[in-house]
């Protein structure tokens, strides 16, 4: 009786019921109290309207994960536990809802060489499964023994293998999902050194593979990229040499890949690359989307204070404040600013990957904190204009569009906010 007594306080305290829910009262679908359910509501009137609230406890674990990333139907989240482990739960399926896949990536898990470059996971377009990849590690180390293996996951909770992908410039190791139906931008030929026994690869490359059908379907080797070749010269790893990268499938179906190597390679399935100059060279850890259309890219900046130190007690010390550009929009033609968002950071903010929607007419951007906390923008693409701004769960959040751009989502920590677009 206690239990039933507590249960239905906990429902009334968090409105947990569809009878609650109406056109302005968004449903909260929490089992347990969370500090942050009630404050999730936009800041100020727009086309956003918050329309439900999740919890899912996070199981407990001593490694880092990915940030969350929500399903095309708006129905799961999935998130990457460092090297090894992808968990996948439904929205509302309750506190143990959790499926876990065992897929080791090791030295293969990242495309580039930041530690903001994608994850080699990705939904699949009608959200009954994820496209991941796998391989062997028994080295003591965690050096791989074997390439890298395109895989999706299945519903009892095994990885189902695809053909291993064959090319003659080396082995896979790099894998960028793009679409959701199964393509991706592959590198062969760029980890040799991070296999035990080690192997040369004289001859890296990039492709664009059909990861399910085991197929190459065009190739862009390095030495095809000046700025590549000449550093290939040098010894340098090849696999150092990709920083980012950023890819779509455009209406017609070919890959349209952004390719961030100390300079912009724009690269489409069948053509030859383009060259642009990267205005953020100097730089690392900006964060990259490409829209629909597959003609600009929403650059998200890792704006830092100037001076700022990390010592091994005392945490990190942020410097003197620095204004600059935030998030800003380029055309792939010319590489040129579309539209800039600049802001004024007195301490260094990790902030998440920016989103564009289905459409191309919105996006998602973090913005400086201030004294309320860490907030979204609901940017519009055709001018850079904040239409909106919505709170975040909490510190070190995620956020993107789902339902066909008809929604977007942001989580952190366990809490889900979905809002309709009105």
């Amino acid at each position: 009786m206690l239990r039933m007594l507590l249960g239905a306080a906990l429902v009334l305290m968090l409105g947990e019921s569809d009878a609650l829910a109406t056109d302005s009262a968004p449903r909260i679908n929490c089992r347990f109290p969370h500090q942050h359910a009630q404050n999730l509501a936009p800041a100020e009137t727009g086309p956003l309207r918050l329309a439900a609230v999740y919890c899912n406890a996070i199981p407990a674990s001593p490694y880092s994960r990915s940030a969350v990333r929500i399903s095309p139907d708006g129905r799961f989240l999935a998130y990457y536990e460092r090297d090894s482990t992808l968990r996948v739960a439904q929205l509302d399926g309750g506190d143990n809802a959790w499926t876990k896949y065992n897929a080791p990536l090791g030295p293969f898990a990242r495309f580039g060489s930041e530690l903001r470059s994608p994850l080699a996971f990705s939904w699949y377009s009608h959200s009954s499964f994820i496209w991941i990849a796998t391989h062997e590690s028994k080295h003591p180390s965690g050096f791989a023994v074997s390439p890298m293996r395109p895989a999706r996951t299945a519903e009892d909770g095994s990885i189902q293998l695809f053909p291993q992908i064959q090319h003659s410039a080396g082995p896979l190791d790099a894998l960028l999902w793009v679409g959701g139906g199964g393509l991706a931008v592959a590198q062969f030929g760029t980890k040799g050194n991070l296999y035990r026994p080690q192997h040369n690869d004289p001859s890296p490359t990039f492709a664009v593979v059909d990861a399910q059908r085991g197929l190459v379907l065009d190739t862009l080797p390095f030495e095809m990229i000046e700025s590549l070749r000449e550093k290939l010269q040098g010894k340098v790893p090849p696999y150092v040499l990709v920083r980012n990268a950023a890819a779509i499938s455009l209406p017609d179906g070919r890959v349209r890949a952004l390719l961030s190597v100390g300079e912009w390679i724009v690269w489409t399935q069948h053509e030859a690359p383009r060259r642009i100059p990267d205005p953020y060279a100097g730089e690392a850890h900006h964060q990259m989307a490409l829209s629909p259309d597959g003609i600009s890219v929403l650059i998200g900046r890792l704006l830092r204070t100037e001076g700022g130190r990390c010592g091994r007690t005392g945490g990190c010390k942020p410097g003197r404040p620095v204004e600059g550009i935030l998030v800003a929009l380029h055309d792939l033609e010319t590489g040129k600013p579309i539209w800039t968002i600049r802001s004024t950071v007195n301490a260094d903010y990790e902030f998440p990957a920016p989103a564009i929607s289905e459409d191309g007419r919105f996006a998602l951007v973090g913005l400086v904190p201030t004294n309320a906390g860490a907030s979204i923008g609901l940017v519009s693409m055709s001018d850079g204009k904040i239409l909106q701004t919505l709170p975040a769960p909490s510190n070190n959040y995620a956020m993107g569009f789902t339902r066909g751009g008809q929604t977007i989502w942001t989580h952190a920590n366990g809490l889900t906010a979905i809002y309709d677009i009105q």
